[in-house]
C-alpha cells in the first residue's frame, strides 16, 4: 500500500478546502483529528482503514499547514494592504512589458519581513535586469486584490504582494551580480541568442519551447496548438526535462554515475532558469527521486514520487493547487500512471500482429493516458478538448524533441561560430514549419475539438467518458472492447446532437458574452450571419464567435457585418476569419480601411446604400451610415426578420441617429433590441422604443468603467415594461424560434 499518495490527496484536499473556504477550515481541521483517532483504531481490520487513516492524517496535516501558512506567511502582507508608501523592489527577473507598463517581479524589505511581490510601474530610463532595484511610490495590496491576473495565478506562483506604482514612475538603482542571479541572465542568455540567430517566429516557438516565454507568439498561434492538442509544447514541464535527460544520458555515455553527477546538477539548474513553474518542479522532484535510485541501487516507485513531488509544492505554498501548471501537471501523470499500462497491454494482446501497434502502441497510450485527467480540467478552464490531440502529437512530438536539441545547439554554436548557428537555424524553422503546419491542418476541422460551454452534448460525454473510464481504470469491466465502441458511439451521438438542434429551429439569435463589446450571431435556414465581433476579450471576442458556430459544425459564414471601427466591435474579427470561412465582409462608408485576414478569401462589401439579403423564410437588411461624422453615428445598422420574429441592432447609433433611422426606413415593431452603445445613456432613446415596441432587449456589456448599462436606460425600459437581459449577468442569450 503506497502511504505516501494518500497522505498526498489528503493534503490536496486540505489546500483546496482551505482556498476555496477558508472559514470552516479550523473546524475541519478539529473534525479530522477525530477521524485520524478512528481510523487509527479501525487500521488493523482491512487494507481499506489503513488507506482511510493516511488520507485523513494527510487532510489533518494539511490543514494545520493551511492555516499556520495563512498566518505567518502571509499574515505580513496583508499588514500593508491598502498602504501607499516608497518602497525599493529587488528585481529577481527580467521585466515583462503589458499594456504599456511593466509588470516587474522582486523581493521587498518591509520592516524585516522578506515578501515577494509583483510591481506594476511606469518607468524611467532602460528596464531593470535582475539584481537591480526599482524605487517607486506604490499602492500595495495583498494578493487577495489580485493584480491583472487574479488572486489564484499570483498566489499560486507564490507571489504574496501586489504594488501599484504612481503616474510618476519608478527610478532604477543598478544592483550587483550574484551567484542566485544567474538562471535568469542564462534565460535572458537563451531567448537573445534564439532571437539573433533564427527567424521571429522561429525564435518566438523556440523560447516558449526552451524556456517558457510565450510572450512573442500570437492568440492565433497559442489558439490552433490548444485546439490540435499540443499546446503543452509551450508550457515547460516534464516533457521537456525527459527530452533534455535523454541528451545527458546519451552524452554520459550510460554510464549510471556519470549520468547521475551530471543530471542533478543540470536538473536544478534548468528548473531554475525556466522560473520553478509547479510542472518543472514536479518533474525534477521525480526524475531526482528516480536518479538517486538509480545511484543507491533502489527500486523506483513512480506513484510515490509523485507524491513526495507533491507534498513538496504543498509545503513550499498550499495555493499552488490553484496553478494551472500544477493541475494539469499533476494530472497528466496520474493519467500515464493509472491507465498508460493497461491500456498497452490490452492493445498488444488484441493486436499481437500488427507492427503499428507495436510501434504506436505505447506513445498513443501514454497520450491518451494524459489527456483522461486533463480533458476535465481543460474542459472546465478554458471549455475545450481536443479530440485531435492524439494523432497529432503521435505525428509532431518527435519533431518537438529535434527542435528542443537543435535551438540549445544554435545557443551553443552561436558563441562559437554565427554562420553556422544560423545554417542549423533555418533547419530547426523548418520543422518549426512542419510542426504548425501540422497543427493548423488538425485544428481545422470543424470537430477537431469540443467545446461543452457551447454543447452541453459535449460536457454530458465527458461525464459519461470518466465513468466508463473509472470502470476501466479499477478493472470492473472485463469487456473492454464494448467500452472503447461506447466511448466513440456516445462521442459521435454528442457531435451530432450539437450539429442538429440548432438546425431544427426556423431561427436562431445569438448575443454572444465577449466581456464590454458586441458580437451578434443571426442564423436561419442555413444562412450565418455575425454582426461586430469585438470585446474586451479582444481578439478573444473572436475566438467566442468561432466555437460558438464550429460547435454547430458552421465552418462557413455568409457574412460578417462591421457596424463601426471601435475596438470593442472588431478586436476579434481577424480571428474569426481565421478560424471560419468568411465569404463577405460588410463595412461601412466614409470609414478608415478594414482588414481582411491574411490568406482570406472574403469579398469586402462597402455598403453606401441599403442592401436587402433574402432567402426562403428570411431577410437581412444592411441599412447604410446616415451621417459622416464620428464613427459611433456613420455606422451600420441591421435588421434580420425571419416569419414574425424581428430583431434590430444599431451599434452604438446615438438618440439622434435613432430618430433618423426610424424616418428614413418603415422599421417593423421588433420582437428583439440590441441595446445601441451597450446601454449607454446616449443611445436606446425613448423615440426609438415607442416606434419598434421591442419585446425584449439584450445588452451586450461586460465590466466597464463608463457606467454601462446607465440608469437612463434601464429605467426607459422600465417606464415602458420591456424586459431587458444582459450579457454581463446571464452569458450568452441565446433566442430560438
Amino acid at each position: 500500500m503506497r502511504r505516501l499518495v494518500w497522505a498526498a490527496m489528503g493534503a490536496c484536499t486540505a489546500a483546496v478546502i482551505g482556498v476555496r473556504w477558508p472559514g470552516i477550515t479550523g473546524v475541519l481541521l478539529l473534525l479530522s483529528m477525530g477521524i485520524c483517532l478512528i481510523f487509527f483504531f479501525l487500521k488493523d481490520q482491512n487494507r481499506i482503514f489503513r488507506g482511510a487513516l493516511w488520507l485523513a492524517l494527510g487532510l489533518w496535516l494539511g490543514l494545520g499547514w493551511f492555516l499556520i501558512y495563512e498566518g505567518v506567511i502571509l499574515g505580513p502582507a496583508r499588514m500593508y494592504t491598502g498602504q501607499e508608501e516608497q518602497i525599493t523592489l529587488e528585481v529577481t527577473k527580467y521585466p515583462v512589458k503589458k499594456n504599456n507598463r511593466f509588470y516587474i517581479e522582486g523581493n521587498l524589505n518591509l520592516q524585516g519581513h522578506r515578501i515577494s511581490t509583483g510591481l506594476y510601474c511606469n518607468l524611467k530610463g532602460e528596464a531593470p535586469k535582475p539584481g537591480d532595484r526599482v524605487q517607486v511610490t506604490a499602492a500595495l495590496y495583498d494578493t487577495a486584490r489580485g493584480g491583472e491576473k487574479g488572486p489564484n495565478y499570483l498566489r499560486g506562483a507564490g507571489i504574496r504582494l501586489v504594488a501599484y506604482g504612481g503616474k510618476d514612475g519608478g527610478t532604477v538603482l543598478p544592483g550587483k551580480p550574484s551567484l542566485w542571479l544567474f538562471p535568469a541572465e542564462l534565460q535572458h542568455w537563451v531567448c537573445t541568442s534564439l532571437e539573433a540567430y533564427l527567424p521571429k517566429e522561429s525564435a518566438d516557438f523556440c523560447k516558449a519551447l526552451l524556456v517558457g516565454d510565450k510572450s512573442g507568439m500570437s492568440y492565433s498561434q497559442k489558439t490552433t496548438m490548444s485546439v490540435a492538442g499540443i499546446s503543452h509544447v509551450m508550457a515547460v514541464s516534464g516533457m521537456h526535462l525527459g527530452i533534455l535527460f535523454a541528451l545527458i544520458y546519451w552524452l554520459t555515455l550510460h554510464r549510471k554515475i556519470l549520468f547521475c553527477v551530471f543530471g542533478i546538477p543540470v536538473l536544478c539548474l534548468f528548473a531554475a532558469m525556466v522560473g520553478s513553474p509547479p510542472s518543472v518542479v514536479r518533474a525534477a522532484v521525480m526524475l531526482g527521486l528516480a536518479l538517486l535510485a538509480r545511484l543507491l541501487g533502489r527500486d523506483y516507485d513512480s506513484p510515490t514520487a509523485l507524491a513526495v513531488a507533491v507534498l513538496c509544492l504543498l509545503i513550499h505554498n498550499p495555493f499552488v493547487v490553484t496553478s494551472l501548471s500544477f493541475q494539469l501537471s499533476v494530472a497528466a501523470v496520474a493519467g500515464i500512471l493509472c491507465f498508460t499500462r493497461p491500456m498497452n497491454q490490452w492493445l498488444q494482446r488484441r493486436f499481437p500482429k500488427g507492427k503499428l501497434v507495436r510501434i504506436l502502441g505505447l506513445p498513443g497510450s501514454v497520450t491518451l493516458g494524459a489527456t483522461i485527467f486533463t480533458a476535465p480540467i481543460c474542459a472546465y478552464t478554458f471549455d475545450s478538448v481536443s479530440l485531435v490531440a492524439p494523432l497529432t502529437n503521435l505525428l509532431v512530438l518527435w519533431a518537438v524533441s529535434l527542435v528542443f536539441y537543435g535551438a540549445m545547439a544554435v545557443c551553443v554554436l552561436g558563441l562559437i561560430w554565427g554562420q553556422t548557428a544560423m545554417l542549423l537555424g533555418k533547419l530547426v524553422s523548418l520543422l518549426i514549419g512542419y510542426i504548425m503546419h501540422t497543427a493548423e491542418l488538425f485544428a481545422g476541422f470543424s470537430f477537431s475539438a469540443l467545446y461543452p460551454q457551447e454543447n452541453p452534448y459535449a460536457a454530458a460525454w465527458i461525464v459519461f467518458a470518466l465513468v466508463l473510464l473509472g470502470i476501466f481504470l479499477l478493472g470492473k469491466c472485463r469487456q473492454k472492447r464494448w467500452m472503447a465502441v461506447s466511448l466513440a458511439v456516445s462521442l459521435v451521438l454528442s457531435v451530432a446532437l450539437g450539429w442538429v438542434e440548432p438546425r431544427l429551429d426556423r431561427f436562431g439569435v445569438a448575443v454572444l458574452d465577449v466581456g464590454q463589446g458586441e458580437c451578434v450571431v443571426l442564423q436561419s435556414h442555413g444562412k450565418t450571419y455575425v454582426v461586430d465581433c469585438g470585446g474586451s476579450q479582444g481578439e478573444g471576442a473572436g475566438e467566442t464567435a468561432a466555437r460558438y458556430l464550429l460547435s454547430q459544425g458552421v465552418s462557413r459564414i455568409d457574412g460578417l457585418i462591421i457596424t463601426h471601427f471601435d475596438l470593442d466591435h472588431i478586436s476579434g474579427a481577424e480571428h474569426l476569419q481565421n478560424r471560419v470561412e468568411v465569404e463577405r465582409v460588410y463595412v461601412p462608408r466614409h470609414q478608415e480601411e478594414f482588414q481582411i485576414s491574411d490568406g482570406g478569401d472574403s469579398a469586402l462589401v462597402r455598403v453606401d446604400s441599403e442592401i436587402s439579403l433574402a432567402w426562403d423564410g428570411g431577410t437581412l437588411t444592411i441599412f447604410p451610415p446616415l451621417s459622416q461624422g464620428e464613427s459611433n453615428d456613420s455606422g451600420l445598422s441591421v435588421l434580420f426578420t425571419v416569419g414574425e420574429y424581428d430583431t434590430l441592432i444599431t451599434g452604438d447609433m446615438s438618440q439622434t441617429m435613432e430618430s433618423a433611422l426610424v424616418s428614413t426606413y418603415p422599421l417593423p415593431d421588433v420582437e428583439l433590441l440590441v441595446a445601441g452603445h451597450h446601454g449607454a445613456r446616449n443611445s436606446t432613446g425613448s423615440a426609438l422604443l415607442r416606434w419598434i415596441t421591442p419585446d425584449l432587449v439584450a445588452i451586450s456589456v461586460g465590466k466597464n468603467a463608463y457606467g454601462h448599462p446607465s440608469k437612463e436606460v434601464l429605467d426607459r425600459l422600465a417606464r415602458q415594461n420591456i424586459p431587458a437581459v444582459r450579457t454581463d449577468q446571464c452569458g450568452t442569450i441565446i433566442i430560438r424560434g
